[in-house]
């Protein structure tokens, strides 16, 4: 009999996401575990932010003659729309302990909307 994919795979696919809103910035904080920081993409495209990642998962099991190997693969994608006060220029993320957190300072100002990859600091 084969395993059955249950409420674990979905959320493999789909971390929670939780957004802290101050006077000077937002702060969004994405539940990953397991996902390496090398398979997360960042990306601006005018006033949304994606972000993108793949996780691999492998469960191996050994008992006497009997051998199991499980893996599991799945990609996720999250698209937040910015608001108009975000400044662009001033969106930082880290990565730590499966916990993406991605700052985004606020402006006074609307500026002109522009594409960029966001890198993922330490």
């Amino acid at each position: 009999m084969l395993p059955t994919m249950g409420s674990d795979w979905q959320d493999l696919l789909r971390p929670s996401r939780d957004i802290h809103e101050t006077d000077q910035q937002y702060r969004i904080t994405l539940e990953i575990p397991g996902v390496d920081e090398k398979d997360i993409q960042l990306t601006l495209d005018d006033d949304v932010l994606w972000i993108r990642g793949e996780k691999r998962q492998e469960q191996e099991q050994q008992d006497g003659q009997y051998h199991r190997i499980e893996r599991s693969y799945g990609s996720f994608q999250r698209a937040l729309n910015l608001p108009g006060d975000a400044h662009q220029d001033a969106i930082r993320a880290s990565f730590k302990n499966g916990v993406l957190t991605v700052t985004i300072g606020k402006r006074e100002h609307a500026d002109v909307s522009t594409s960029r990859e966001i890198a993922i600091a330490n």
